[in-house]
């Protein structure tokens, strides 16, 4: 860990290690994060073999990681990482727009999805999500992920004795659109709080353990239009 991490770090601080292969994308993500008070990041990496190693030697809270690189591919690298540490969050940083790089990342471990050239601020906003466990896909890649799964549900309805509340369709439809708490919490005008309340209802209902199977499950039952 460098002087300036510890001395920004606190405990209430989201520890972060960011992995690409391009130094100047580095740069801004560091510039980025470097902004808040409550982001720090701990070291930095250009392929997959860098990635685990810097997860082996500090133990951050959330990984930024593109995926095509040398040495060893993101996706890879995510897979790896995840089956040691579980508990971490990985943030996939990208400029690859594609179902299926975005299906391989989430089925590898990652929390989250969003493009190199998004606002620092929607970036920003992501690892805090992926850290608080959300699962943010930016738009820019979310309608891929939706109509691939769309495109597999099948005809009839699997879940048709599953009744939902107006608002817990709400909160679906939005969760299916790709949006973070937040986001859902802000177009609903209701407090985040409200929104956790309501996927976790809904993860109940549709008997789901995390919000990437609660949108498969719900695309495919065909509750979601």
């Amino acid at each position: 860990m460098n002087e300036l991490a510890e001395d920004n770090q606190s405990t209430d601080s989201v520890n972060v290690v960011i992995v690409d292969d391009e130094k100047f994308v580095r740069g801004a993500l560091r510039t980025y994060l470097s902004q808040t008070k409550d982001l720090v990041v701990l070291g930095e990496g250009e392929n997959g073999e860098d990635a685990i190693r810097l997860v082996q030697e500090h133990s951050p809270d959330v990984l930024l990681i593109d995926l095509q690189m040398p040495v060893m591919d993101g996706v890879t690298a995510i897979r790896n990482i995840v089956a040691q540490n579980p508990e971490i969050g990985i943030l996939v940083v990208t400029g690859h727009i594609s179902d299926v790089h975005l299906r391989a990342a989430l089925l590898a471990g990652a929390g989250g999805y969003v493009v190199k050239d998004a606002e620092p601020e929607r970036i920003v906003a992501a690892v805090r999500d992926v850290h608080a466990g959300d699962c943010p896909i930016d738009p820019a890649v979310a309608h891929l992920l939706i109509e691939d799964l769309r495109g597999s549900r099948p005809a009839a309805r699997t879940e048709s004795s599953i009744e939902l509340t107006g608002r817990e369709e709400e909160v679906l439809k939005l969760l299916c659109d790709g949006r973070s708490n937040s986001e859902i919490a802000a177009e609903l005008y209701l407090s985040e709080s409200t929104v956790k309340y309501h996927l976790v209802r809904l993860g109940r209902k549709f008997s789901t353990r995390d919000r990437l199977q609660l949108v498969v499950t719900a695309l495919r039952s065909g509750l979601v239009a």
